[in-house]
């Protein structure tokens, strides 16, 4: 069963994320009542070494001790991890990967992320917003998985770049998209006091919004991406950012391109020369379907790994964890 409260314990709001565990346990839902009855939903440290979240939720809660705009209900993710600062640990899968959606995932996790959903669901919720970092240098932007001008609103008032994206499969904010206009927020690097701002600034503007069909001061040069597939290093191969490396060399700095249009030619790696001999192509390129489409955009020059196409990255991370979790990049067109 869900832990579900009606106050934050006392306390909470002086500890920083790697505290938390000593209060609260994983996946407690906390919910809070302001003015509005219908609340936002607002979800932290689904992975652990992502705080700013939490950073910023607190400064909101500071700024409204004695009575909240709206009711919030607040989701704490993985405060197992954010002990250890790690995305989740060894024994856990990735707590944004298996909300409910058009596959099946059986255990134990997903059966409380099913019940969390179905919680949420009944109280009908105005906003749901889930709040992350990246390994890598971005700008601060949005994820959004429908074009429907709430959802789009909602996000402009984060930033005015957005991502439309529809995979991978179990997101967050995918699953609540079903039943109300839902975001995830992208604020930079963890710990970064520009992006801990920005988002207190987020989470003030949208708790005082009555609707969001018709949000005022709304920007009208939203720069709207869409994600056509992820760059994921196949398991066999070895990562480095250092040359003369045995496996594969990433280009040092690479993420200073997250969100630049790269060219066709482009190099984005070097292979050693026992990969090279063998024209091996370090990852894979996996299209919405989770089809390979490599060739598309990537080829092999020599040594080198050449752009074929010209395209958009994002969330290329310098983090190698980071890449054998999630992926290297994905690859974007603008719309």
């Amino acid at each position: 069963m869900i832990k579900q409260l009606d106050h934050l314990p006392q306390g909470l709001l002086d500890l920083p994320a790697n505290k938390l565990y000593t209060k609260i346990d994983n996946h407690t839902l906390v919910h809070l009542k302001g003015k509005i009855k219908r609340p936002v939903f607002i979800s932290v440290l689904q992975h652990g070494d992502e705080y700013t979240g939490w950073d910023a939720l607190k400064d909101y809660l500071n700024n409204h001790q004695h009575v909240l705009p709206r009711s919030i209900s607040i989701l704490f993710g993985n405060v197992d991890a954010a002990r250890h600062n790690v995305r989740h640990l060894e024994n856990q899968p990735d707590f944004n990967r298996i909300w409910p959606c058009h596959l099946t995932f059986d255990s134990p996790y997903a059966k409380t992320m099913q019940e969390i959903t179905d919680i949420m669901e009944k109280r009908e919720p105005f906003a749901s917003v889930d709040i992350h970092n990246n390994s890598g240098r971005n700008p601060h932007y949005s994820g959004i998985n429908s074009l429907n001008a709430e959802f789009i609103n909602l996000a402009s008032l984060f930033s005015d770049t957005m991502i439309y994206f529809t995979s991978p499969a179990g997101i967050q904010s995918t699953a609540f998209s079903k039943f109300c206009p839902s975001v995830t927020i992208e604020c930079g690097l963890s710990g970064a006091s520009d992006g801990t701002e920005q988002t207190h600034t987020f989470l003030e503007l949208l708790h005082s919004q009555s609707n969001l069909l018709h949000v005022p001061g709304i920007l009208e040069h939203q720069k709207v991406y869409k994600i056509f597939a992820s760059v994921k290093v196949k398991e066999e191969i070895d990562i480095s950012f250092e040359q003369h490396h045995h496996g594969f060399m990433l280009v040092k700095d690479l993420d200073v391109l997250n969100f630049q249009q790269i060219p066709s030619g482009e190099q984005f790696g070097r292979l050693s020369k026992q990969l090279a001999d063998l024209n091996t192509m370090p990852f894979v390129v996996l299209d919405e379907n989770n089809q390979p489409i490599d060739t598309d955009y990537f080829k092999l020059d020599g040594d080198k790994i050449i752009c074929n196409k010209s395209f958009v990255p994002s969330m290329i991370t310098q983090s190698i964890k980071a890449i054998r979790d999630d992926c290297l990049c994905y690859i974007m067109q603008p719309i």
